[in-house]
């Protein structure tokens, strides 16, 4: 539907519209890791739409008032300044209650609107593909990419009336807290697992356990009948091709890297329809070993892909699990990362995996897991389809509302039970 009413949109300069403030030069050395201190807005803690601060840094709880000018509130628009975009996306966010509080750093730029700006408006005006290739346009510097405070007030865009800006912000957000809601269960799903896992094999603490005696084994005391194992002994890792440009396509599968495993699929993600043995061909619920550079392990939830060296698609011997395996590898993925080599890059040596040991309880409990945990690990997938649904329906949404190119009137709300079907 065609917007009938946007010869009231007005092209204006971000720069007469917002209130933009960048962050303090807080000094490294007076960082805490008090998780009780206040969390540090850096650059790197600026993903794409959402801040992430698993590996936060943080300031004194008691200095926090004397740096009220980098208070930040709900609903701040964020842009990382430095290396603002990557070939995930835009590292761009908005301040959530659960992100409160923090102090904002340098090189990070706070965005509120004014002027008939509405600040929830321009979350999305930042986040538009137009936005984008504006910051991709004027980034400027070869080691450090970057972007000043002048070339974000620089952007120009057509900027529609209050009314027009808070239906448009109803519809986006509304896509945006289902996105949220199922992020939220996610990670309450995969913490029941993981838990479920800590107690049967760490703690010991699995059905019948009262019953059991214990023995001394090399990993320490263990139950009656289990025994340490190494993981190439019960499972088999297989490296991925070593794919070159040549091998790249405009169409085919995508090929799966370790920047997939932490982003996803995206439209840069090369691909490949070319002759590949099947074997290298990764599916859903297959479990992933990243032993280069960021070592960890993964459940792929992605869809059918290639994989790429410096990956391990790890299968169990003899009906062992996968589910299992991945519980397992998670849990010694420290012993792991212990005998990892390379100073600018890490990497495991095949080796490692004869000497990192776990121990190994009887098939019929690691069954029985299976049976509780692939139910969940199943919800978690339905989960992340419906996000990618989504996340789809809303960026194809997103230029056509913030252009004016539909009409916001005629939009229905996105519900939870279209997904469901989708």
């Amino acid at each position: 539907m065609t917007q009938h009413s946007n010869n009231t949109w007005k092209e204006v300069q971000l720069g007469d519209h917002v209130d933009l403030l960048t962050g303090y030069p807080f000094k490294s050395k007076q960082f805490t890791q008090d998780d009780n201190d206040i969390r540090l807005l850096r650059g790197d803690n600026v993903a794409q739409g959402f801040l992430r601060w698993n590996e936060a840094k943080r300031w004194s709880r008691k200095e926090y008032e004397a740096y009220s000018s980098c208070h930040l509130q709900k609903g701040d628009v964020i842009l990382a300044m430095d290396r603002p975009w990557i070939s995930a996306g835009l590292k761009y966010a908005w301040i959530k209650d659960s992100d409160l509080p923090c102090l904002l750093v340098q090189r990070v730029a706070r965005l509120r609107g004014t002027d008939g700006l509405l600040t929830d408006y321009l979350r999305y005006v930042i986040g538009s593909h137009d936005f984008t290739n504006h910051v991709l346009s004027i980034t400027t510097g070869v080691n450090v990419p970057h972007i000043s405070g002048r070339d974000i007030k620089a952007f120009r865009f057509k900027l529609p009336p209050e009314p027009v800006q808070e239906r448009a912000v109803s519809i986006l957000s509304a896509y945006d807290d289902l996105i949220e809601n199922n992020m939220r269960r996610i990670e309450i799903l995969e913490e029941m697992a993981r838990r479920l896992y800590e107690e049967w094999f760490v703690h010991f603490r699995f059905p019948g356990h009262e019953e059991v005696s214990f023995k001394e084994s090399e990993l320490g005391e263990i139950p009656e009948g289990w025994k340490p194992v190494a993981f190439s002994e019960v499972a088999s890792f297989m490296n991925g091709f070593a794919f070159k440009p040549s091998h790249f396509t405009d169409d085919g599968l995508p090929v799966i890297k370790i920047k997939e495993l932490k982003s996803g699929v995206t439209a840069d993600t090369p691909r490949c329809s070319g002759e590949v043995k099947e074997k290298y061909l990764v599916k859903d619920g297959d479990v992933l070993f990243s032993w280069s550079a960021h070592l960890d392990a993964y459940i792929w939830r992605g869809g059918e892909g290639w994989l790429n060296q410096h990956l391990f698609k790890v299968d169990g011997v003899d009906g062992i699990p996968k589910s299992f395996l991945y519980f397992s590898l998670k849990e010694k993925m420290v012993d792991f990362r212990a005998k990892s080599m390379g100073t600018t890059m890490q990497h495991i040596k095949r080796s490692a995996l004869n000497e990192v040991k776990f121990p190994m309880a009887a098939e019929s409990l690691t069954s029985k897991f299976d049976d509780l945990v692939t139910p969940i690990l199943n919800q978690v997938l339905l989960l992340q389809r419906k996000n990618g649904n989504l996340r789809a329906q809303r960026d194809l949404l997103l230029p056509k509302l913030v252009s004016g190119e539909i009409d916001v009137s005629g939009i229905p709300m996105p519900e939870d039970k279209e997904v469901e079907a989708a």
